[in-house]
């Protein structure tokens, strides 16, 4: 790209030790030093990089959270100032006596955005509270919303994102291994791809490796472009930094006129079904205390 608006992004997987917030301080941090000085002016981490993720109850997850002033995000705020790099990370964020699965967004100045994981898998719903909004931020690289994991396969997470001008969705994510999955590209990859395509934003996911408490994490990291094909990655299996070059600015006349790609422009709201009553049935939660 030659647009004045372009510039590089990176995902850092890592794998985050459950419990262990100053190790994961120093893990991450050290990725993102990893990740600027390969050109990166945006890195986003994984989902839950501050302190893991397979909690055993609500009281341990309680006490490995921070608020958004604590030391990690202080940290991450450090980094991005001596870089000059952006951080997007999941953290387990301590606000008004609960516990949220949250993203934030920290650049040179502080936090410049933070989202509250809306929609929660499996045993999420024993040791986290859910958020409620999806927000947007003007930043230097265009509107920026997250999504989280899981919210990836809930169509209106993405959609709430564009519908509100996102130029670029962050997800901070813990992909883990699907039960039926097919040759080719990972379910994951495959929902990220439809987020960006059926939405005309980029998407920059982020997911972590390794196994917590018996739950194996697939990394799988991708950069998709705003007409759903990837543009770099996925990651292989292992702690690494993914690049790529991307403008979300630049391309935004672009995106607007596709002939092809219009599903934004196209929509038909009068015709949709807005709300529907619950129709499946609950799984038993994953169980982290049988490792």
């Amino acid at each position: 790209m030659t647009s004045g608006t372009a510039f590089t992004i990176a995902c850092a997987q890592v794998d985050p030790v459950i419990g262990d917030v100053e190790g994961n301080t120093e893990l991450t941090t050290a990725a993102v030093r990893e990740a600027a000085a390969a050109g990166a002016s945006l890195v986003v981490l994984p989902e839950c990089a501050s302190a893991g993720w397979a909690f055993r109850d609500y009281a341990e997850s309680l006490a490995c959270a921070q608020p958004l002033d604590g030391p990690v995000v202080r940290a991450w705020q450090a980094v991005a100032a001596e870089t000059g790099a952006w951080v997007c990370g999941g953290i387990n964020e301590l606000r008004d006596g609960r516990v949220h699965n949250s993203a934030v967004l920290v650049s040179p100045r502080g936090v410049e955005s933070v989202y509250r994981k809306v929609h929660l898998w499996n045993s999420e719903k024993l040791v986290f509270d859910r958020g409620d909004t999806f927000p947007v931020v003007e930043t230097p690289f265009g509107r920026v919303g997250m999504i989280i994991c899981y919210d990836a396969w809930f169509p209106e997470s993405t959609r709430s994102l564009a519908l509100q001008g996102a130029d670029l969705v962050l997800a901070p994510s813990d992909w883990v291994p699907n039960p039926h999955q097919q040759p080719g590209p990972s379910l994951a990859n495959l929902m990220t791809m439809a987020n960006a395509h059926s939405n005309q934003v980029y998407v920059a996911a982020c997911s972590r490796v390794g196994t917590e408490r018996g739950q194996r994490f697939i990394g799988d990291s991708v950069v998709v472009g705003h007409d759903g094909w990837v543009i770099a990655g996925p990651a292989p299996d292992v702690p690494a930094i993914l690049t790529a070059r991307i403008d979300p600015i630049g391309s935004r006349q672009a995106r607007r006129e596709d002939p092809f790609n219009r599903p934004l422009g196209d929509r038909e709201p009068t015709a949709y079904v807005h709300e529907a009553p619950p129709t499946a049935t609950a799984t038993p939660p994953f169980d982290p205390t049988r490792a």
